[in-house]
């Protein structure tokens, strides 16, 4: 029987389970920033026991349940909208836009992910280095179509609809777009189609590069060394009922990217 010394096991359990609070947090997406300044603390790896999880009572409204879910699907899309954005800001090299849609009017989600699904395999096929990031759209009258985000070279037109073979396709470029995450993230309705409820609501390739995140002394570090001369694009002020008041600005830097300090 192995012994371990009784501070090896306390010390052990503490860093397993030890938090820290912060007030300051700085995403950075490729050349966009984000920084929220909170006026109550942040916990990190603070979990709650299931006895302090709130639980929903067995008895519910049927009204309350479906303002519940309305709700809980609203939360769901921003968050989906604004990982997307970060994503594709964190990966400038994604500057092809393309527009998939269907011949045969498709208007189940599951069907429609699989056909996208082999077209992919057949694009990565052909091109190895392929990075992406897509959603779904429904049209009014239900139909599925795809929007993707990649940084396939010049492709004629004519290639990439053999290697679809479903339907028409669009190439737009967006060298003009100054955000392309937000112009991206926008094709996600407003309200999240029934379809999309608790499944995938955006595709992405695995080699893409991750927004940073930095917290505490290292957001207050970044801002010294890398925003203090910049204005802001964009400013505002929410409240959460975990956060209280959230001081929020945007930034984009002028910088080239191998000189920003991290």
């Amino acid at each position: 029987m192995t012994l371990f010394p009784l501070n090896l096991i306390i010390v052990t359990h503490l860093a397993k389970t030890m938090s820290y609070a912060y007030d300051l947090k700085v995403v950075v997406s490729g050349k966009q920033v984000e920084v929220f300044k909170y006026k109550k603390n942040i916990w990190k790896e603070y979990k709650r026991h299931k006895q302090e999880e709130e639980r929903e009572p067995k008895q519910l409204d049927i009204f309350v349940r479906l303002a519940q879910k309305k709700e809980r699907a609203k939360s769901s899309i921003n968050r989906t909208r604004t990982e997307i954005r970060r994503l594709i800001n964190s990966n400038s090299e994604l500057n092809k836009f393309m527009t998939l849609t269907f011949a045969e009017n498709i208007t189940d989600l599951t069907k429609g992910n699989k056909i996208f699904n082999q077209f992919i395999k057949r694009l990565t096929y052909k091109y190895p280095n392929l990075k992406y990031v897509a959603v779904i759209e429904f049209q009014k009258r239900g139909a599925i179509h795809y929007h993707l985000l990649c940084n396939l070279p010049y492709v004629d037109n004519k290639e990439i609809k053999k290697i679809w073979r479903q339907g028409f396709i669009r190439i737009n470029k967006i060298d003009n777009v100054d955000n392309v995450g937000a112009y991206m993230s926008k094709y996600l309705g407003k309200e999240i189609d029934e379809r999309m409820f608790r499944r995938k609501k955006f595709f992405r390739s695995q080699n893409l590069t991750q927004p940073t995140e930095l917290i505490g002394y290292r957001a207050k570090q970044f801002i010294e060394n890398n925003l203090l001369t910049l204005t802001p694009t964009f400013e505002k002020t929410f409240f959460s009922i975990w956060t209280e008041k959230v001081d929020y600005s945007v930034y984009t830097l002028r910088l080239r990217e191998e000189k920003i300090f991290l």
